[in-house]
């Protein structure tokens, strides 16, 4: 089970979101086989692929260097589809699936020591739910064999000692959701000999207890994931033909739910976050007909928008890694794909967001794209919805603030005052000046503005903003801060 040679690069960007300017980009690339219902996780800079339905190679690992862009593989120990995957406390845990039958076989992926290792769970099941708390990596539910039986059995893996303890879900049932929000696991929805279920078991990490609430609609099928504070639960199916477009929103701060709906009703879709983004991806809309289109909650304005995958699909899988997200494998229309959607949206989390309007009738925006990765150095700085034909120029600082500076339009959102503020560099020189409606520049982590000249480290945060003149005033966008790994 070891690695073989990383060899296969990303692929080039093949479309743009619809959004101007700069919203997020969509790339492809390839597994290196083709399978229906693999199961995903990310551990520390790699995204993993794990198992699925294919020819001979159900046991197959693709694995993703974010950090280098680059992929390799590795095998599992068993071939398997319909497993549940998710990562804890340094660990990728790949466990249960169809293997001729439900199996038990987990497998462990370490990043640290680049070694695998086997469990087993405690019953047989696949089409489990995987969610992780801190240490804890929990397996909820599955079906168990014939006629629909499933489970409501949990199986918990503590990674910090290597340890597995159980639990139980209110329920017996497959094919449900799971996502984690602070202390808090959520297994929500799923089937049992045919019936649908709305209710939500969660686990409390934090006193080791368990509560109950319900969705909105019952349904199997479904997506989940968390962003910005909040748990959400999208699609999914009522029965064998009833694709609902329903989205449940749990917000623990304030222990609430909301409704909201996807742009088209579907099942057997696929969800992950990255940054202030979540994406609910592909999935079938009835029995023959896959989906390619993309729901996208942005947390930072709690509104929602719409794109395509490359290629329609369900019962995919999907993880986030490095600020990008992975929508990896499923079933076209074709058989089993080998196909990798790669979302990349603008780094980094807006904020002081929306900007005053300027004389454009718009705020100025600003956004950074590239790689979060310092050793990469591939930053690009873009501001749009300037007033066209009035220069500018960018901003970088260590700390965030509020002021208004005598005389703007606006309000900077670097920490200290705009003038002769030794915490904020100006990207002014000759080359860098922009001038609307849009600008960008590449910037060199190695040397930013300030004074003296300071390198970006791993593990540091800096804010970025764009200053531009306004009839005969100045103004300012909004900020974004990026965290750099």
């Amino acid at each position: 089970m070891e690695s073989s040679t990383k060899s296969r690069l990303l692929l080039p960007v093949v479309c743009l979101l619809c959004a101007p300017l700069a919203s997020a980009q969509w790339s492809t690339d390839v597994l290196s086989a083709p399978r229906s219902f693999p199961a995903a996780a990310t551990v520390d800079d790699l995204a993993l692929v794990a198992g699925g339905e294919s020819f001979g190679v159900g046991n197959r690992v693709d694995i993703f260097d974010a950090s280098t862009g680059t992929w390799s593989t590795a095998s599992l120990s068993l071939a398997r589809s319909q497993l549940a995957g998710t990562s804890a406390g340094g660990h990728a845990v790949f466990a249960g699936g169809y293997a001729g039958s439900p199996t038990t076989r987990v497998d462990i992926y370490v990043a640290s020591t680049d070694t695998w290792s086997t469990a087993n769970l405690t019953q047989a099941r696949a089409m489990l739910g995987a969610t992780s708390v801190g240490t804890l990596a929990l397996f909820g539910g599955g079906e168990t064999g014939g006629s629909g039986d499933a489970s409501d059995r949990v199986d918990i893996y503590d990674a910090s000692n290597g340890t597995w303890s159980t639990a139980s879900l209110t329920q017996e049932r497959a094919r449900l959701a799971a996502t984690s929000i602070g202390d808090l696991a959520l297994f929500a929805g799923g089937t049992y000999t045919g019936s649908a279920y709305n209710r939500v078991d969660i686990y409390n990490a934090s006193n080791d207890s368990w509560t109950t609430a319900s969705l909105s609609v019952s349904r199997y099928d479904l997506a989940a994931t968390s962003v910005g504070g909040k748990a959400i639960f999208a699609g999914g199916r009522s029965n064998s033909s009833t694709p609902r477009s329903t989205v449940d929103i749990y917000d623990p701060a304030t222990n609430t739910w909301t409704v909201s709906a996807l742009s088209q009703a579907r099942y057997g879709l696929t969800a992950t976050a990255v940054g202030h983004v979540a994406i609910f991806a592909g999935g079938q809309t009835n029995f023959s007909t896959r989906s390619n289109v993309v729901d996208i909650y942005d947390s930072s304005t709690d509104t929602w928008s719409t794109s395509t995958l490359s290629a329609a699909r369900s019962f995919a899988a999907s993880t986030s890694v490095a600020d990008i997200a992975l929508v990896a494998g499923g079933t076209s229309a074709g058989g089993a794909s080998n196909v990798v959607d790669i979302y990349d949206p603008p780094l980094g989390e807006p904020y002081c967001d929306p900007a005053n309007v300027n004389s454009s009738g718009l705020p100025g925006r600003m956004f950074v794209e590239g790689s979060p990765f310092v050793a990469a150095n591939d930053v690009t700085l873009i501001a749009d919805q300037l007033p066209a034909n009035e220069f500018g120029y960018f901003l970088v600082g260590s700390n965030q603030g509020t002021l208004a500076p005598p005389g703007s339009q606006g309000v900077i959102c670097l920490a200290c005052g705009f003038h002769r503020c030794s915490g904020i560099g100006r990207y002014n020189q000759v080359g860098n000046i922009i001038q609307g409606p849009t600008g960008s520049i590449t910037i060199d982590l190695s040397s930013l503005p300030l004074s003296p000249p300071v390198a970006v480290q791993p593990g540091e945060t800096w804010n970025f903003q764009c200053w531009f003149r306004d009839l005969g005033s100045n103004n300012f966008t909004h900020a974004v801060s990026v965290t750099f790994l």
